[in-house]
């Protein structure tokens, strides 16, 4: 691959935009925010989940954070263990769902062991790069070197 790109800063750039491209990825499957998910997109999406028939509802942001929670008072009749394990019901649906929707947003993202794969063949492929940019100086150099 690097033959095909050529020696020079448009082979370099090609390999770095592969690079920066592969860690967007891996920062977009993780949720990280170094540089890639902005806090708009990660503050809109939200997972939501009901349980008791939708007498519990619960709504869970990025982080797992429960955002919110509504109980209808009525299923407070039912006694505090009840309530509780509905209310227990609601936040694990809510998380499912967040953890759904990041998976849909991030799309097929790679696996860790895609991406360690496709970060070394990048790291190949710049030292290839960067041996031949070497060979080449050296080349320039010894040329000038026998004019003199």
């Amino acid at each position: 691959m690097a033959d095909r790109e050529g020696l020079g800063a448009e082979g370099l750039d090609r390999i770095i935009e592969r690079a920066q491209q592969a860690l967007a990825s891996a920062q977009a499957a993780g949720g990280g925010s170094a540089g890639g998910t902005s806090r708009d997109q990660s503050t809109a999406l939200q997972g939501e989940g009901t349980a008791a028939n939708g007498r519990v509802r619960a709504t869970v942001a990025p982080g797992g954070r429960l955002s919110s929670l509504t109980v209808d008072p009525r299923l407070m009749r039912a006694g505090s263990e009840e309530m509780c394990a509905e209310i227990v019901k609601a936040v694990n649906a809510a998380v499912d769902d967040l953890r759904a929707k990041a998976v849909q947003q991030a799309g097929a993202s790679p696996d860790a062991e895609e991406l360690s794969a496709t970060l070394l063949t990048l790291q190949q492929e710049s030292v290839r790069q960067m041996e031949k940019f070497t060979q080449a100086i050296n080349d320039v150099v010894l040329r000038f070197e026998r004019r003199s």
